[in-house]
């Protein structure tokens, strides 16, 4: 079965991680062996259990920080967020931590101009281009590829920067080798310069059922043709990820939530709630609706929240609608809005409440 996804966890140790359907695996490219798995995504990323990223991931890309200025806080490392999409959602996730920052979000409602170009849902492939000048300051561009086309988006600017453009137009080689849509994945790479005698250099890799062609981004040319990717990557040889078989398909979608959440603490009007809510269905299986953990005043949602998204479920699935969240009180110390659950016996409003404070969520679900 093909790659779905690719991300290297840090732009200078090339730990690069291979997605398809439920499973993962480590590669090195370096010395082309498979360092862990194949292991289940909920295994080897617990954050993402009982979510739906936890069952299959169409892109991701390594959170972009700006420049380090000496006068304020240190940020933390490069390596330890990335962003993680799959359909009309996506989560920001702390890879040390394995912890959902905050999500599943509606990209829509959070990558400006994504929708208006057509790059809001069903996303094929992503990297981040992370370029430097000489005097390393670094600058990073995601690229988003969907069909036969690709977009740019500046992450520090916060919006579309380029596109749509054609793959075939733009990319050269890439149509001539049968990459000129329907990319499935792209490893990003650096060559380091101590490995060149001079500058390091920029590549990438796109793979497309049981090939993979090589790219230099330096020179904006192809290093190779569509080679099999049993031959390229030696091991992966032997197995689904480098056979052409497609891979599983997503669950079948079975239900929309629109859902509405109001987080209360009497005599404040803008709290910093972080925890998490979720229905659970009559099967057991939980399945997260919202995320957010204590990041201070940095966090997306303060007093209300809105996720909308699909369901591999229908409502007469849904057993329960729990919640377990806090608030982040700098002075005070932390206050609790709500614990526990209710049975689901509809769509309306669900009141879930602790000792200071209450969390409103309503929910209408509609079934496809």
């Amino acid at each position: 079965m093909t790659i779905q996804a690719a991300f290297n966890r840090s732009q200078f140790k090339w730990e690069t991680y291979m997605f398809q359907g439920d499973q993962y695996l480590s590669y090195r490219l370096a010395a082309n062996t498979v360092s862990v798995g194949p292991r289940g995504i909920a295994v080897g990323w617990p954050g993402l259990a009982g979510t739906q990223f936890a069952e299959g991931i169409d892109a991701m890309v390594p959170f972009s920080y700006p420049p380090v200025i000496s006068t304020v806080p240190l940020l933390p490392t490069e390596k330890d967020y990335v962003y993680i999409f799959r359909g009309d959602q996506y989560v920001r996730y702390d890879f040390a931590n394995e912890e959902i920052i905050y999500g599943p979000l509606s990209i829509d409602q959070y990558w400006p101009g994504m929708k208006d170009v057509g790059f809001d849902r069903d996303i094929d492939a992503a990297f981040m281009d992370h370029r430097g000048d000489f005097a390393q300051v670094f600058v990073d561009t995601y690229i988003f590829f969907k069909g036969d086309k690709y977009i740019t988006y500046d992450p520090r600017a916060d919006k579309v920067s380029g596109g749509p453009y054609s793959i075939a137009d733009r990319w050269p080689g890439l149509k001539e080798a049968g990459f000129g849509q329907g990319i499935d994945a792209v490893v990003f790479n650096v060559v380091e310069a101590s490995a060149l005698g001079g500058n390091s250099r920029r590549e990438c890799y796109f793979v497309k059922g049981d090939k993979v062609l090589h790219f230099d981004i330096e020179d904006w040319k192809p290093l190779t043709g569509a080679r099999s990717i049993s031959d390229f990557w030696p091991g992966l040889k032997g197995t689904e990820y480098a056979a052409a078989t497609p891979s599983p398909p997503y669950p079948q979608v079975k239900a929309h939530a629109d859902v509405r959440i109001a987080f209360n603490n009497p005599g404040e009007n803008n709290p910093n709630p972080y925890g998490w809510i979720e229905l659970k269905t009559k099967s057991g299986q939980p399945f997260r609706i919202w995320t957010q953990q204590n990041q201070g005043n940095s966090t997306p949602a303060r007093a209300a929240a809105a996720p909308s998204m699909n369901l591999p479920f229908t409502s007469s699935d849904i057993a329960s609608v729990g919640a377990y969240v806090d608030e982040y009180d700098a002075l005070s110390g932390d206050d609790f809005l709500a614990r526990g659950s209710k049975n689901f016996v509809g769509n309306g409003r669900y009141t879930l409440s602790s000792d200071d404070g209450s969390v409103d969520i309503d929910i209408t679900v509609t079934d496809r």
